[in-house]
């Protein structure tokens, strides 16, 4: 039977489908707007992983929209992808920062606005992940 469905339900994941246009742009113009096109020719990785996740995320948000079968799983692959791919980033520069160490002459550990920015980009995906979860259980519960 499962538990029943409550109200605010829709809302919240409402909010998730626009929040996965919003960290779209994040991820597409991010980390571009921050270390410029140049940075293709010193780092490709990082800069094609979050075109990827950018791309995956404007999918998700696609296939929602249309009200696809799919779009449940497909969302939540994009927001795991997203969480995943921030939680190195953001661990790793807040360990730099806990050691008072540099690891990476491009992450100083002394930029904590960089370390609150991918922490709440990391937070807001993982919520997002989570809020997906359990939207997609509730349906399945509910057949």
């Amino acid at each position: 039977m499962g538990r029943p469905r409550k109200a605010h339900e829709g809302t919240v994941m409402k909010v998730v489908y626009y929040l996965t246009y919003v960290m779209a742009f994040v991820f597409f113009v991010g980390e571009t707007a921050r270390r410029g096109i140049g940075y293709f020719s010193v780092n490709a990785t990082t800069m094609i992983e979050d075109d990827l996740c950018g791309a995956l995320m404007l999918w998700a948000a696609w296939v929602w929209s249309k009200g696809y079968d799919s779009a449940s799983k497909i969302m939540a692959v994009a927001w795991a992808y997203a969480t995943g791919g921030m939680f190195v980033p953001f661990a790793a520069h807040f360990e730099a920062w806990m050691r008072n160490e540099t690891f990476r002459p491009d992450h100083p550990h002394t930029d904590v606005g960089s370390i609150i920015l991918k922490g709440v980009i990391w937070a807001v995906c993982l919520a997002c992940l989570i809020v997906t979860l359990r939207s997609q259980q509730d349906k399945q519960l509910a057949r």
